[in-house]
């Protein structure tokens, strides 16, 4: 069957470990992709303003779904936003304070306005998150903080957070949902939302099936979102948990190519 939709987690997955992509190659595939009808997403766990720089010297249209399924925006339009509720932030701030494995965490909270952190602005980690996050702002208590939150990301030096995930899931069971998304990161949203989530919307809104999608990830919050297209790809420099979820696996990681190596055997084969 004709692929008519490809996704994409981006860190680990579409952009190499400096996270930098084939912008040549890549419009060269989007051109082919957007005369086909082949709608392009990219699904990740970051805050929706960090996206769309990486393609603002591309020519088609991409769609976003940010937030790891909490924020969808297509052609600049939000189309689904879903909301931690004020007081279930504030719980889980409160249960941090008190707890020996959370409280020595960074926590940033992503929101619709901006992102949060109680990381001082002049610190090595601030400056790292900036990376992922766009108007990041130090403030002295999160407590404080007014915007709408989608995401809460705790960080950790090591890159093993399972037993955190274990941790957070069973004290939030029924309200909110860790996921690991790689780099000693544990997203925190709603029970409901992930990767998949957010694409099954899409492919809603525009008649597609899961036999006409393909997906990329390289980590657990890219699961869902693997089971749900057919052609559900970890890259070969996924998890192991990741690669054993997926019915494929690249042949290249993603420090060589391997999301656009496999589009464009795709578009090749079906050219012939």
């Amino acid at each position: 069957m004709t692929i008519k939709l490809i996704a994409t987690d981006m860190d680990g997955t579409f952009l190499d470990d400096d996270g930098h992509y084939n912008h040549l190659r890549f419009q060269q595939l989007m051109t082919q992709m957007t005369q086909r009808g082949i709608r392009f997403v990219v699904a990740s766990g970051n805050h929706y303003p960090h996206l769309p720089p990486y393609f603002q010297d591309i020519k088609g249209d991409i769609t976003y779904v940010a937030e790891n399924g909490a924020y969808i925006v297509d052609e600049e339009i939000v189309l689904s936003e879903d909301v931690i509720a004020p007081d279930l932030v504030k719980k889980v701030l409160s249960w941090r304070e008190n707890d020996a494995m959370f409280k020595p965490a960074w926590l940033i909270l992503s929101g619709r306005q901006g992102a949060y952190t109680e990381m001082p602005a002049s610190s090595q980690r601030f400056a790292r998150s900036q990376y992922f996050y766009n108007n990041l702002t130090s403030v002295l208590d999160l407590n404080d903080v007014k915007d709408d939150i989608f995401k809460l990301d705790f960080t950790w030096l090591n890159a093993d957070v399972s037993a955190q995930e274990q941790r957070f899931n069973t004290a939030f069971a029924g309200q909110l949902r860790a996921t690991s998304s790689g780099l000693g990161g544990l997203d925190v949203i709603l029970p409901h939302v992930n990767k998949a989530y957010g694409l099954k919307k899409l492919q809603q809104k525009w008649g597609i099936s899961a036999a006409e999608t393909m997906a990329f990830g390289d980590n657990a919050n890219d699961i869902e979102m693997l089971h749900l297209a057919k052609f559900g790809y970890a890259m070969a420099n996924a998890t192991q948990r990741t690669q054993t979820a997926a019915a494929n696996v690249t042949k290249l990681d993603n420090n060589h190519d391997g999301v656009l190596d496999v589009i464009a055997d795709h578009l090749n084969r079906e050219a012939n």
